[in-house]
Parts: structure tokens; sequence; C-alpha cells
């Protein structure tokens, strides 16, 4: 596959977790915090395993997603009759520990790319002596 290819396919992907993300963390489930939160790490996760050495960026994307969502919903003066938070920018704020499941997954996903793929010093050596 072609690497810019693959990028695209890449930055699809991050896309498709964070709407889907922000798309659970707005319905208005009894599940839906959990349901966030599986979005968030299982997301993350594929997203480190996608992106290889550059696990960390989705990660904190994916990770601020549902902060920046409310944080949103708080300067917009949108009401969230169903989300149970400190009111004001702080209570949003506070939204922001979601990037250390986040960044804990997504470096989950990346080991276990680094695990799973041949590494180049790990292939047939050539002898120099004849």
């Amino acid at each position: 596959m072609r690497a810019w290819l693959r990028r695209a396919c890449a930055v699809c992907l991050l896309v498709l977790v964070v709407v889907l993300t922000g798309y659970v963390n707005e319905s208005g489930s009894d599940s839906a915090s959990a349901l966030t939160l599986l979005c968030l790490l299982a997301g993350s996760a594929a997203l480190g395993f996608v992106w290889g050495r550059s696990w960390w960026i989705p990660a904190l994307l994916v990770g601020v997603t549902v902060a920046v969502q409310h944080l949103l919903a708080v300067a917009l003066h949108v009401r969230e009759p169903g989300i149970h938070l400190p009111p004001g920018p702080w209570g949003a704020a506070s939204l922001l520990i979601l990037v250390i499941p986040a960044l804990i997954a997504g470096g989950g996903g990346a080991l276990l790319r680094r695990s799973i793929s041949p590494h180049p010093s790990s292939g047939p050596r050539s002898s120099a002596s004849g």
C-alpha cells in the first residue's frame, strides 16, 4: 500500500473514532458513560496500532474529545440535562483526565504492533566470510 494512502486511511480512522466517541457520549442512554469509555479505549488502541511510532498523537486527540465537546457546549450555552458535571468550564475541563486512559490504550496498541511486526535485525544475515 502506498504511503499516502496508508496515511489517509489512518486519518480517516482517527476522524471516525473521534466522531463515534462524541456521538456515543451524547446519547441519552444509561450506559453512555461506559460506552464512551469503551470507544475511547478501543479506538485509541486501534489508532495506536495503525499509527505506529506516532501513536500518542491520535491518542491525545481522542482523549480530549469528550472535554472539548463539553467545553463547546458551555461556550455556546447549550444545555446538557443528562450530564452531571460541575457547572462551567472547569467542570468540562475536568474531563481532560480521559487523556490518561487514551494514552495508555494507544501505547498498548503501538506496543502490540511492535511485538507482532518483524524487526529488521531479526532477518537472515549474510555472512561476509566465504
